[in-house]
């Protein structure tokens, strides 16, 4: 009976070990037209995974959002948020669902503060237009903080809102509304190395 027990134990986790993805998420970055999906049940993601053996599994709860890039057979390439960090990684495609987003939302589905880390956006809407501050922080080693900033106004067209605020270098940030988040992405140049206004913010 112990023999069985032990042999049925090792058929489980030969199978549980095929099932991780065998190679990296190519998850480049998000785009203009971000997309969102929540976790329907709990379940597993994976980073890393350059071959099924180094998998990091993440423990992912439902109702927990991520930022789907593209389909691999039973896999999706996503850009998971947790708590404790975030990164692209996979996650089962019949364990996440799309979350629909009002493609003409009022000025004021917009309006508040939006936060990612120690990151925080507030938008104000008036007059037809959205008056946007962006502050955003890098921690690095030995103590080292890089900061970036950003304010101006620009007006959404439907659920996109394109924002370019001129200077010595030109920051550009893209956001996309979809329910109670913003996805968001900019070109690198809103503030000092490794300071990035992107990735999935949520209304505080």
């Amino acid at each position: 009976m112990r023999i069985h027990a032990l042999l049925a134990m090792f058929i489980c986790a030969a199978a549980m070990a095929q099932e991780r993805p065998r190679k990296a998420c190519s998850f480049d970055g998000f785009s203009a037209d971000g997309k969102l999906a929540e976790v329907t049940r709990p379940t597993v993601g994976y980073y890393g995974c350059e071959s099924g053996k180094d998998c990091l599994p993440a423990k992912l709860a439902a109702g927990d959002v991520v930022a789907p890039y593209h389909a691999d057979g039973d896999w999706t390439c996503a850009y998971i948020q947790q708590r404790d960090g975030a990164g692209p990684g996979w996650v089962k495609t019949s364990d996440v669902r799309d979350i629909p987003a009002d493609t003409a939302p009022p000025l004021d589905a917009w309006a508040g503060t939006w936060a990612n880390g120690l990151g925080r956006i507030r938008i104000a809407a008036s007059n037809g237009k959205l008056h946007l501050t962006g502050e955003a922080e890098w921690h690095g080693p030995g103590g080292v903080v890089h900061t970036g900033d950003f304010e101006g106004d620009a007006a959404p067209q439907g659920n996109h809102l394109h924002f370019v605020e001129a200077g010595a270098e030109t920051c550009t940030v893209d956001l996309t509304s979809i329910g109670r988040y913003l996805v968001a992405n900019d070109n690198d140049r809103c503030g000092g190395m490794n300071v990035r206004f992107w990735g999935i913010w949520k209304r505080k």
